[in-house]
């Protein structure tokens, strides 16, 4: 970390933090480094101090630091922070910050923005620690470079499932290990509307009782026609196969065009039907697409469809807010990861383990 072995009175390392992006991640997590505040401090040895936090709307600028309680407090139920805002790369230089925790959401089209924080903050001599799957999914390759020409580093658990450790998971616990494929239910969304038009509602009842209980959004395009999972199966694949794709690569089924009665007829099979993302290696141009180590450098491929799952598959349970996926990796053959109930809180964890790994490893 840049600046980050400045020691307090008290001997602590201290990190100063700039959020981009202050929604419901951004104050969970705030409300998660105050409640792990001296777990942080006797564990870790670490203080952590907010220097800068913005939106579009709103920006606040303590180059001194503030607690994340303190930011929480002059921030209140406010949408966003209260001084007037700044340009994105202003505040970033302002900040004086250790690290960039970029949460912001994705652009309309895909736009870069996001990635050009990020490139701002490694220039800068931050690291970064993203939630945003945009920067990962269609543009880490430069992304990749630019952290490595500056001597930064950059983490991003909270891409693909939450606080779920996955790039960790491979990164730590599986050392040697070469990932070859995945099949993975990445979307709660459309687990959601899944389930319910299993029940008999059309797709729309479904839709409008999933934006009603908070699942999905005003405008849930991303979610059911299949985006949310191609970027997160891009992301994934981006960092632990090199695949060098974009979510525009990957094959998208949209749930919209599941009939009702596909559902029910999977259900009395003895099936489950779930929005189930799949990528693979292609040993050849002519290869039938389907998961596995089919072969260790073939050109990577994927897609996300509706598929009607035996029962005792690993992901036919999965539901609701729940992701699973499974992992093929030629050493330790498949390994099955699954979260119950993400939620906000749970991808909050995730930043706040990114910058507990950045905190070790420096």
């Amino acid at each position: 970390m840049s600046a980050a072995g400045q020691s307090s009175a008290a001997g602590l390392r201290t990190i100063r933090l700039c959020l981009l992006g202050f929604g419901s991640v951004a104050r969970a997590l705030c409300a998660l480094l105050a409640q792990q505040e001296r777990v942080l401090a006797d564990r870790h040895g670490v203080r952590v101090l907010i220097t800068a936090a913005g939106t579009r709307h709103g920006s606040l600028l303590a180059p001194a630091g503030m607690t994340p309680a303190a930011v929480l407090a002059v921030i209140g139920e406010r949408p966003a922070p209260p001084q007037a805002a700044r340009p994105a790369d202003d505040l970033l230089l302002a900040s004086r910050a250790d690290v960039l925790v970029e949460l912001t959401v994705m652009e309309e089209g895909f736009a870069p923005v996001a990635t050009g924080h990020i490139e701002t903050a490694f220039a800068l001599g931050m690291d970064v620690v993203t939630a945003n799957k945009g920067p990962i999914a269609w543009n880490w390759r430069r992304v990749a470079a630019a952290a490595a020409a500056a001597g930064r580093r950059i983490r991003f658990e909270s891409t693909v499932m939450d606080g779920l450790p996955v790039f960790s998971l491979l990164e730590f616990a599986l050392p040697d290990c070469r990932l070859l494929g995945f099949e993975a239910v990445f979307n709660a969304t459309t687990n959601y509307i899944v389930d319910a038009m299993g029940t008999g509602r059309s797709f729309d009842e479904a839709l409008a009782h999933a934006q009603s209980e908070g699942y999905a959004e005003a405008d849930p395009s991303h979610d059911v026609d299949g985006w949310d999972a191609a970027c997160k199966a891009a992301a994934l694949a981006n960092v632990a196969m090199d695949a060098g794709i974009t979510p525009a690569d990957i094959e998208k089924e949209s749930l919209r065009d599941v009939p009702v009665e596909r559902i029910l007829q999977a259900r009395s099979d003895g099936k489950r039907l779930r929005l189930v993302t799949t990528v693979w290696r292609r040993a050849s141009v002519g290869d039938a697409p389907e998961a596995g180590p089919a072969s260790p450098a073939g050109p990577v491929r994927g897609r996300v469809r509706a598929t009607a799952l035996d029962i005792e598959h690993p992901l036919a349970p999965v539901g609701s807010e729940s992701l699973g996926a499974i992992l093929h990796t030629d050493l330790m053959a498949d390994v099955f990861v699954c979260e119950i109930a993400g939620l906000v809180p749970q991808t909050a964890y995730g930043v706040y383990a990114d910058l507990l790994h950045l905190c070790r490893n420096r």
